[in-house]
Formats: structure tokens, sequence, C-alpha cells
């Protein structure tokens, strides 16, 4: 560096005339080109830096995004360049976006995204109508990726309806559903598909008539008015004698008619329903498909009625208004007189075949501790018939024909990394139990048939929420 000394009022003062610095340029990569006005050199590489200008500098690889840098006298020395290696980005439908780290990329198939791959980040592939896939780009990461994204369907949610002061607050969540419809149980000899339910259709309670072969189910309705997404819930009848189950509608209207049980000569028809505003239950003539009569409603939100096999009481659950639990189970005369009575804390009850005992569920299923109670039809002797202290919920108990039997739904298998909900079946004194199903979709909501070897069930594998049917291996 040269300088030159001069006085200015009795003080030497320096002024710098001329410099230059040599900055190493060291690359990620190693062995990258370093490419200025002079030379390409092969990093790390010396560069000269000059105190009155700048310094462009190229970076470059094969299979890496070039990069260029500016260096003046005051860059740090070393002076280190990360080049983005350079990926090719397929999925398995063309024209979905591509993702890195959140920044749109473009649409695949795509050649050359410059990716970093040293800070582990993450590339999505997204399509309406189906599935984002996504996956984390490592240094080990082949530069070929293909993403592979699921097909989206009704079946990826369920439908919630959570008793309010008002009826009923609508809760969609994310539920796992698989493309696969197989079942590899050794219990089951045979699963079928009755229903074929399209996109914003969600299926939720059904009932068995005494006839074996029809069914009533709740049926959930997604519809778009004045730019809001709407619901509603309306009762079906399904002959499940025939092929694709033809269905007949039993009630019409903008409500939620849910949770439906029929009696056991088939003739009057049980639910839940927001027809009063809050929900209540009420009853429907199967034969004349008219004569809508309402019990008389409290202070509470009931729901999940069943009626004894006499056809003089029926049970069901109520909610306090101010919050979604606890839920009371209550019994009352089927024609609404009288004053109901409450039995305890609980829901989903339903009748053995004598009338004598009561399934039910009890305790929190947002803790995974929802577990299988029975009792006297009078509230006596509470029994817990599945005791597991595992964290999962055991719900839906239906007793069989004979007694001797119970199915029920459990989430108490892992499948994929995941609690599943699963058919189950046990006896009926709690012990033996046996796994039905195995698929990776959610399977609840089990019916026996009146041969005892027959069950309607609920699922949503395929991706939409359809009744199936297994035939149980003897």
């Amino acid at each position: 560096m040269n300088v030159m000394k001069y006085m200015v009022a009795g003080m030497a003062a320096f002024s710098l005339v001329a410099g230059c610095k040599t900055i190493v340029v060291q690359t990620s990569p190693d062995n990258a080109k370093v490419a200025t006005d002079e030379a390409t050199l092969t990093s790390p590489a010396p560069v000269e830096a000059s105190l009155f200008g700048k310094k462009t500098v190229t970076v470059s690889k094969d299979g890496y995004a070039p990069r260029t840098v500016t260096l003046s006298f005051s860059s740090p020395n070393p002076y280190n360049v990360s080049l983005d290696r350079k990926f090719n980005i397929r999925a398995n439908e063309e024209g979905a976006t591509v993702k890195v780290d959140g920044a749109v990329k473009g649409k695949t198939p795509m050649k050359g995204v410059a990716i970093n791959d040293g800070v582990e980040s993450v590339v999505t592939v997204s399509k309406p109508g189906w599935l984002e896939a996504k996956m984390t780009v490592m240094p080990d990461t082949p530069t070929d990726i293909e993403l592979v994204m699921d097909k989206d369907g009704a079946g990826r949610y369920l439908i919630n309806l959570k008793p309010t002061q008002d009826g009923v607050r609508v809760e969609p969540v994310k539920i796992h559903s698989d493309t696969d419809v197989g079942e590899s149980s050794p219990n089951v000899a045979q699963v079928r598909r009755l229903t074929s339910h399209g996109d914003g259709q969600y299926l939720q309670n059904i009932s068995l008539l005494p006839d074996g072969a029809t069914l009533v189910a709740s049926i959930i309705e997604e519809y778009i008015e004045n730019c809001v997404k709407l619901y509603r819930a309306n009762l079906w009848k399904l002959d499940t004698s025939k092929a694709g189950a033809p269905r007949q509608q039993l009630t019409i209207g903008d409500f939620y008619d849910i949770t439906p049980n029929a009696s056991v000569d088939g003739e009057t028809l049980y639910f839940s329903t927001t027809r009063n505003g809050r929900l209540g239950i009420w009853s429907l003539n199967m034969n004349k498909k008219s004569g809508l009569k309402m019990l008389p409603v409290g202070n509470t939100a009931d729901y999940l009625p069943a009626i004894n096999p006499m056809g003089d009481e029926i049970v069901y659950s109520a909610v306090l208004t101010t919050g979604t639990h606890p839920a009371y189970l209550w019994t009352r005369a089927a024609d609404g007189s009288g004053m109901p009575s409450q039995l305890r804390k609980g829901y989903d009850a339903v009748w053995n075949s004598d009338g004598t005992k009561l399934l039910f569920v009890d305790g929190s299923f947002a803790e995974g501790k929802a577990r299988i109670y029975v009792m006297d039809a009078d509230g006596g002797n509470v029994t817990q018939l599945t005791t597991d202290p595992g964290k999962f919920n055991d719900i839906d108990p239906r007793w069989s024909p004979d007694g001797t039997k119970i199915v029920f739904s459990s989430n108490r298998s892992i499948v994929k990394g995941r609690n599943n909900y699963d058919i189950y079946m046990m006896d009926a004194n709690g012990e033996n139990v046996t796994q039905l199903t195995t698929n990776s979709s959610c399977d609840d909501r089990p019916v026996f048939a009146p041969d005892g070897r027959t069950i309607f069930f609920r699922s949503n594998r395929g991706l939409n929420w359809d009744i199936w049917v297994m035939e149980l291996n003897q």
C-alpha cells in the first residue's frame, strides 16, 4: 500500500492513495469454478479486491445453480459461497404446484429446481382434488424427486356435530382415509361396499330394521348458498338386498336429523333433530311416513335415542347445553308421557334383546379413555367391560341377536403410525376381544344383522363415507 505524508497545521496526516486485498473464495461444494473478468480459477481461489472498487465473481459447478457475488475491500476473508443443488421434480399428476420452503417455483414436471440441500429444505406438491405431498431434501437426496399425492375425498374429513344452546355446531375434522378398500383379516370371510356416496356427503349413524335388509341412515349434505358453505342432515331408507342399496328419503329440510333408531317391530323410528331449535327426540311412523311427533323437551340437548324391545320406554343421551360434556343417560316413556328419569353419566346406550340390560359408553373421548360398560335397565350393577389401560377409545357397542356377543369400534390398533378405528368383537362379559377388520381407514358404527354373522358398518375406505357389510368366518 502506498501512502503520502504531509503537514497540516502542525499535525502529521496520511492519505491512502492506493490499495488492494486478496480474498480467498471458498465454495460448498468444493472445487467449484470461480470466474472473474481476468480468469477462471478452481476454489478455493484467491481474488484481489480493490480499495476503490468492487469485483464481480461467478461461482458455478455442474449439477448446481450458478451464483454471482460481489467482493469489496471490506468483504470477509475467506469468503464462503454455497451453491444450491439442481433437482428434477415430478408428481403423479402433472400441473401440480411445486413449492420450496413455501415459495412457489412452478408446475410439475420441473427440471433444474435450485434447492439448498444443507438446511433440510421442504418440497411440496399440491393440486386441487389431491392431498399435498411433501418431503425434506437432504445432502444425500437423489436429484430426481417424484412425489405421490393421494386423491382427496369426503372421507378425508369427519363431520362432528356438537350440541349447543341453539342447535348444533358443525366441526369438520381431518381424518385419515386410504384408497385401499381390501380386507385381509382372517376373521372376515367377505367384505363389500353397499353404497356409493360422493364428495359433499357424510354418512353419520345407521340403524337396521328387523327385516335385516333395510337400513336407515343419517347423511350430512354439504351445499353452497350465497357463497357460504352450509350443512344439513336428513334420514334415508336403504334397501341393502338390492345392488347399490337404492335409497329413499324419509325426512326433508334444512335441519340436522341424526342418530336414528328403529323400534323392534320396525314401525316407529326415533331420531334426534334440530327442527325445534335445540336437539330433541322425535318419532316417525315408518309405515305411513308421516306422523312426526316431538317428545317433550327440557333444558338439555337430547340425542341417540333407543327404544326397548317392549316398545314402551326409550333411553337417550342428554348433553348440558352450556357445554359438550358430560353427557347423561335418561329414560322416559316412548309416548313422551310422564317425567324422564336420569340413570347415570354416559352416552350411546342400547338395550339387549329382553330389555334387562343396557350397553353404554363412558369416559373422556378427548383423552382416549372412552370405555364400554353394561348395567341393569334401572341403572344398577354397572360393570366396565373394556378395561385395558391404554390411551384409546372403545365406542359404538351393539349386541348380537342372541346377546352373547358385543361388536364395537376401537382405535386401539396402530396402523401406519397412527391410532386407527377398526371393528372388534367380544363376549358379553368383556372377554375374548377379537379384531375383525384391519383396513387402515376408519371403520366404525357396527350393527349386527339378524343372522349373527353379518355386520353392517361405516367406513371411509376408498375416500368416501359409505355403508359396508362383512360376513364373519365361523
